[in-house]
């Protein structure tokens, strides 16, 4: 008698959150679809692949995507209605300004579509990988992901400290670089480096030229001075030799574009790498004396 009332009563208690638990369950999403190279890489991260119904074709690219090993065996699409309309989907991750058009036609189907902005800073990372995870359902591992990108944060602010920030530069074919109030600027800064490109004034993104940088280098050159899979007039800039005479190989690092060219937890790998790079850089007495002087 006593268990039975027992269980009556775990039934009234229990039975309305049990319920609920069942109906967020359901009501998250089961075929998402990701048309943007960011919102590919948060939904690899977040979803078991059978809840991905397609990712950008970009997701695939080992220079551009960090989750590119795991993507290969993923749908992929265009972009287009045409193709994402039979896919059915339950949810649409996008860009802010990519494939607007198609994203307009979706949401006038009814599809729901969250889109997102780039990120130029931790905070917004945290954030948007919040945003991401609510929607899909999967809080919990969005929470384990900020927990985890932290925690590395706070190893590389640990390995930092000091007033010492010798510069660094991100340097891309043309001259492309990136200077104050981008997500390079942001982990330049986690990592203990002042971002070269912001002292010469440059904010957002833009170029410099090739002979300036050559002139007054910086301490630390980010650049992939490899660009024989992809060979351009652009990308020959990065091998000029003015460039090799002024910042020798001990002063650059290569650093894969899939670990900035979007924001995310995997962002706090760039960190580490630039922290370690900044060590070595202060163990050269010439490069911890400028450094101190910033």
């Amino acid at each position: 008698m006593r268990r039975r009332r027992l269980h009556k009563v775990l039934q009234t208690l229990l039975g309305p959150a049990l319920a609920f638990c069942a109906l967020s369950a359901e009501a998250a999403p089961q075929r998402v679809v990701s048309l943007n190279l960011c919102t590919d890489q948060l939904a690899v991260l977040l979803l078991p692949p059978e809840r991905i119904a397609a990712l950008s074709f970009l997701a695939r690219d080992p220079d551009l995507s960090y989750v590119a090993a795991r993507a290969r065996s993923l749908p992929v699409v265009q972009g287009s209605a045409e193709e994402i309309l039979p896919l059915k989907p339950d949810l649409v991750l996008a860009g802010t300004y990519t494939t607007r058009a198609t994203v307009a036609l979706l949401k006038a189907r009814g599809i729901p579509v969250l889109a997102l902005d780039m990120p130029n800073d931790f905070d917004t990372i945290r954030a948007q990988l919040r945003q991401v995870a609510a929607a899909l359902g999967e809080a919990a591992r969005g929470e384990a992901l900020i927990a985890e990108m932290d925690g590395r944060l706070a190893e590389a602010a640990d390995a930092a400290r000091g007033s010492a920030r010798p510069t660094a530069l991100t340097f891309a074919p043309g001259g492309f670089t990136a200077g104050g109030g981008t997500l390079s600027a942001a982990v330049m800064e986690a990592a203990g480096l002042s971002n070269y490109a912001a002292g010469k004034g440059l904010q957002g993104y833009g170029y410099l030229p090739v002979e300036s940088v050559a002139e007054a280098p910086p301490d630390l050159l980010v650049a992939d001075t490899d660009q024989e899979a992809r060979p351009s007039l652009a990308g020959r800039l990065l091998s000029h030799p003015a460039l090799d005479r002024a910042v020798p190989a001990g002063s650059r690092l290569k650093m894969e574009p899939g670990l900035v060219t979007c924001g995310g937890p995997f962002t706090a790998e760039a960190v580490t790498r630039l922290a370690e790079a900044r060590a070595r850089l202060l163990t050269r007495p010439q490069v911890a004396a400028r450094g101190q002087d910033r």
